[in-house]
């Protein structure tokens, strides 16, 4: 029977077995959405039976499991006697009622979200466990990834171009919409230079056609692949592009937008080339793209990098590109709009607010702390200026804004720490102005695992697969904040066994907590600022391609590094107050603070581990990798706590000009170097790698150690 025709269906049956017991699914009505839903929760089950079957409204229930839809179904919930709470859209309620479990929903999106429930409660709690009691509905409207294209890659790079293949891949693209699904992110951002020439052949513009013949057709049914796929997801796709770049055969036709003075740069990126032929031609394409591709749900842009212009020019050449386009086509989008850099908040909002052809708010993309969001949950810095409330003070009028929370500071190791995602989400939900978030990085493209050493077992084929604490904890979270970390312990147990879920998690956590630190304390802007599991600031290496390991933090500088979060002392700044005898705050968190957290977390987590040595595992390839991961994050601890003392005792030395001081910061580094060692030993499961951070050169934290050992010598060679 074709699933296609099964919308017709008035009622459903799906009927299998749970281990001994009989569980059968009762529907209303029928969508790919709630197919794939139960054919997931299928997968949960053990199949005696597995049949579809047309029958009569009239006939009795007999299931287990009954799904209704409020609106849909009002006559069978008022016939089993149920009493729903309220239910939003994505939203859903399971109520048990004598042999009977009930989904409610709203929506096909809620359905999809509570059968997943279902397969999460039987798969983390047993087969034969009674179905818990539940309403839930979303937090945020807006769950979204960033995910950055290889092919017309916005940076170049080794470590993003290895992943063409894999990137196109439509397998590859099924399991990453699956845990997307799974993790309840509603929303695939699609981020590249100049997406439309791999989309469409322009028919007002030929001469901008980059495909001809059997690639084009194949370019075009992964789109249409890709996107009917998340679609049937619940999940929106937005492709996302930076402004004034346009296509190599416009550029070599009408010979615009050709910049080529700066190497740093390739082709594509203009500097603020408003051509008529350009508006033209971004105008149609965009247009012919909407029509083209029904299940694409919405477009963006960004304002920056080359378009050196005043802003109202900025924005004027948005509206008559992007807003006309999309004004054009043969259907509503959605739209996705960049918060300018520029300091000019009030000229943006003005434009944008005058956009009210829309079926739903914009969603205005806000970078939080500029490239590095894994820090303060504090908003410190914007891109390109200071902060400021203007975007949402006054409150808008017709966009949302959600929160870009970039990563360029983990890439190797696993991360998850749901206290600070909790504790973000509380901060920086400003009411009815907030949409949701976005999750993603610049440098770093979750597809083919090249990471790992040839000579390391793991049960993982994709990249994304590996870094499943973090999308789980930020997808959970941004639906329900509320949800307790005895779900995530639940997962790790489900994984690895109930002898040492726990103390894994717990010991996650912890590490985590080292990249949020380190980021906050050191002041990072842009992607190569920073990087924080490597302790690198890459714009040393940037402009100069000297030895990579120039981009190592040394200890000279990072006393007088500024911090990010204002309530942070840097060094310096902590050792002028103490020697001058005044009093510190209790609001400010000073270097010693942060040393003795470090330390202790560093400690606790090497207490965990141990605690876990001799347990009954499961999956022992991927538990050993991850108790190396989370090891990795104890020795960085323990060696940015002996860093940062080596630092308050050097510069207080040099101020002082105490030879004692001087001593006790040789002895601290001397130690950190023993943890820099400890640190090598747990990361031999990863080989050297490409990685932006560092341009051409291949990264691993063995070939750092020189530097480690190089800060002892600028120690010793101070004179007083």
């Amino acid at each position: 029977m074709n699933f296609k025709n099964l919308v017709l269906i008035a009622v459903s049956f799906f009927v299998f077995s749970v281990s001994a017991q009989s569980r059968g699914v009762f529907l209303s009505s029928y969508s790919d959405v709630t197919k794939i839903a139960l054919e997931k929760l299928a997968d949960q089950t053990t199949f005696s039976k597995f049949n579809i079957e047309s029958v009569k409204k009239s006939k009795s229930i007999d299931s287990k499991i009954i799904l209704l839809k409020i609106e849909a179904d009002n006559k069978w919930i008022k016939k089993f006697k149920l009493k729903p709470n309220t239910v939003k859209s994505e939203g859903f309620q399971i109520i048990n009622k004598v042999n009977n479990t009930y989904l409610i929903a709203s929506d096909d999106s809620g359905l999809m979200y509570g059968i997943l429930e279902l397969r999460d409660q039987l798969k983390l709690n047993g087969n034969n466990s009674k179905f818990i009691e539940k309403t839930e509905n979303p937090h945020f409207p807006f769950r979204a990834v960033k995910f950055n294209l290889p092919w017309s890659s916005y940076r170049i790079g080794e470590s993003l171009h290895l992943h063409m293949k894999t990137v196109k891949d439509i397998s590859f693209w099924e399991g990453y919409l699956d845990m997307m699904a799974e993790n309840r992110l509603n929303a695939l951002t699609l981020w590249n230079l100049h997406p439309f020439t791999f989309m469409v052949q322009s028919e007002k513009f030929p001469e901008a056609t980059q495909f001809t013949g059997q690639e084009f057709k194949d370019w075009q049914k992964f789109w249409r692949q890709l996107f009917k796929m998340a679609k049937d997801r619940n999940i929106e796709t937005y492709i996302v592009n930076w402004n004034i770049i346009t296509s190599p055969g416009i550029t070599e036709t009408h010979n615009v937008a050709n910049y080529k003075d700066d190497l740093e740069w390739h082709y594509g990126f203009t500097p603020a080339d408003t051509s008529q032929v350009i508006v033209d031609y971004m105008r149609e394409t965009i247009t012919q793209t909407i029509n083209e591709y029904p299940n694409l749900t919405g477009l963006g842009v960004s304002i920056g990098e080359r378009m050196k212009m005043p802003m109202e020019d900025a924005m004027k050449w948005v509206k008559n590109t992007f807003i006309e386009g999309m004004k054009n086509a043969d259907r509503k989008v959605k739209f996705i709009h960049r918060a300018p850099f520029k300091v000019e908040p009030e000229i943006a909002r003005e434009y944008i607010e005058s956009y009210t052809d829309f079926p739903d708010p914009i969603i205005m993309e806000f970078k939080f702390n500029w490239s590095h969001g894994h820090s303060t949950p504090n908003l410190a810095i914007t891109h390109g200026g200071k902060v400021s409330d203007q975007y949402w003070n006054p409150k808008p009028s017709n966009y949302k804004m959600a929160w870009m929370m970039r990563n360029e500071d983990f890439i190797m190791l696993n991360w998850g720490n749901t206290e600070f995602i909790r504790e973000h989400i509380a901060v920086n939900d400003i009411p009815d102005v907030t949409a949701g978030y976005f999750i993603g990085s610049e440098t770093y493209i979750p597809a083919k695992e090249f990471r790992m050493n040839p000579d390391v077992n793991y049960n993982w084929k994709y990249a994304y697969e590996k870094d499943w604490e973090f999308y789980q904890m930020w997808g959970r979270l941004m639906y329900d904040p509320n949800t307790s970390d005895d779900y995530f312990i639940k997962n790790f147990n489900y994984r690895y066994g109930n002898e040492v879920g726990e103390s894994l998690f717990r010991a996650l956590q912890l590490g985590s907590k080292m990249p949020l630190r380190f980021s906050t304390f050191y002041k990072g802007t842009w992607d190569f600022t920073i990087y924080s599991e490597g302790f690198l600031n890459g714009k040393q290496l940037y402009r100069n391609y000297k030895e990579a390991e120039d981009a190592f933090i040394r200890i000279d500088e990072m006393i007088t590094h500024k911090t990010l979060d204002p309530l942070y002392l840097n060094i310096d700044e902590y050792n002028n107050l103490k020697l001058a005898r005044k009093s510190i705050s209790n609001e400010y968190v000073t270097p010693l603070e942060l040393a003795n957290e470090m330390e202790r977390n560093g400690l606790k987590i090497l207490e965990l581990c141990h605690k876990m040595e001799g347990s009954s595992i499961n999956n022992a390839e991927n538990f050993n990798i991850e108790i190396n991961d989370v090891k990795a994050w104890a020795h960085l601890s323990l060696y940015f706590a002996d860093k940062l003392m080596a630092g308050i005792n050097l510069d207080e030395g040099v101020k002082t000009k105490s030879l004692e001081k001087k001593q006790k910061a040789i002895d601290y580094l001397r130690q950190g170097s023993k943890h820099w060692l400890d640190l090598i030993d747990s990361t031999k499961q990863y080989q050297e790698v490409s990685l932006l951070h560092i341009r051409s050169f291949k990264f691993s934290w063995e070939m750092y150690y020189p530097r480690v050992l190089k800060d002892i010598e600028i120690v010793e060679s101070i004179n007083f």
